[in-house]
């Protein structure tokens, strides 16, 4: 995954993405409602989301080959994300409904400054699991790479051993973060080849260690340390992030960039970022690229309509000399 020329084109690369495929309540509005309060929001709107989602689609508009993994009721809400991931041209025939379980819904809320806070729950019936990817690849094939949040944070360990048992290379954006200690520390870290956490999942999954006050440009070089995952980006916001590829680190300002809201910014990093690296592009232009994602989504309201377009990514990439998309 280095190197200045690359493996392959990433029209080339095939991607599973495990993890939540729901629809998102955007609510814009100054304050967080309290019990009792009645708050009128300054808009509403719903769309398709789930980080997997969101990472699945940019995949999808960077040129990658895509199978969505995840679980939707057989509701209408459901069969609209299905609709909507299959325009996209990720493959959705990879996907599970679950007769009478309803499609989760994550209710966002954002205020002015682009801050948000987030009410989701996966129920247990709709959480992917290791024989949902197992499936998956007997539907559509074998794949290069497992894409996998924590969003199913029991299941996570059993998918990626699977993933890996496959031959396939293993990305983990571990978020949201769990609520059990327990699941990062029995975690199969041996398994997992880039890793991707931002300042506050990088401290969690330190927990316990000395290193957890380390300040934030070490934090990468304590991760990789502790969990021996050759390759790992912290994402510090405005700060920029932190690469450890290889044993050798390096730290990249953010570019300039105006902020109207932070939802699914990490999720166009990590899709742009895993994808490069795992092309062979040259890990400063994969930072940069996977940087310039997060700038833009973070330029305009929502997350699955803020993602980059397919014609924002090629202009992007068609600056690399050495990458092929």
């Amino acid at each position: 995954m280095t190197g200045a020329q690359p493996a392959r084109p990433i029209s080339e690369l095939r991607f599973f993405v495990a993890g939540a495929y729901v629809l998102d309540c955007l609510i814009s509005t100054p304050r967080l409602p309290v019990w009792g309060d009645d708050l009128r929001a300054e808009a509403m709107r719903t769309v398709p989301g789930g980080k997997a989602l969101n990472q699945a689609v940019t995949l999808a508009r960077l040129g990658a080959q895509v199978a969505a993994v995840g679980c939707v009721g057989t509701d209408v809400v459901g069969e609209a994300i299905r609709s909507a991931l299959t325009a996209e041209g990720v493959d959705a025939s990879t996907m599970t409904a679950i007769p009478e379980a309803p499609t989760p819904v994550c209710v966002v809320y954002t205020r002015p400054d682009g801050e948000n806070a987030m009410i989701w729950r996966v129920p247990d019936a709709l959480n992917v699991t290791a024989g949902h990817l197992i499936t998956a690849v007997e539907t559509s094939g074998p794949g290069d790479t497992l894409l996998v949040t924590f969003e199913s944070p029991g299941q996570a360990a059993g998918i990626i051993t699977a993933a890996s048992d496959q031959g396939m290379h293993v990305v983990l954006n571990p978020a949201p973060l769990p609520s059990d200690p327990a699941v990062i520390e029995s975690f199969p870290w041996e398994h997992v080849d880039i890793l991707v956490p931002n300042e506050a999942e990088a401290r969690a999954l330190l927990s316990g260690l000395p290193a957890v006050h380390d300040p934030a440009e070490h934090l990468a070089d304590a991760v990789a340390d502790a969990l021996g995952v050759r390759t790992v980006c912290v994402t510090l916001a405005e700060r920029g992030c932190v690469l450890r590829l290889d044993g050798a680190t390096t730290t990249y300002p953010a570019p300039p960039a105006e902020v109207i809201d932070v939802t699914g910014a990490s999720d166009a990093f990590t899709a742009l970022l895993c994808a490069h690296l795992i092309a062979g592009t040259d890990p400063a232009d994969a930072v940069h690229q996977a940087q310039a994602a997060a700038a833009l989504t973070i330029s305009r309201p929502g997350a699955y309509e803020a993602l980059p377009t397919t014609t924002e990514l090629h202009y992007q990439a068609a600056g690399l000399p050495n990458c092929s998309i």
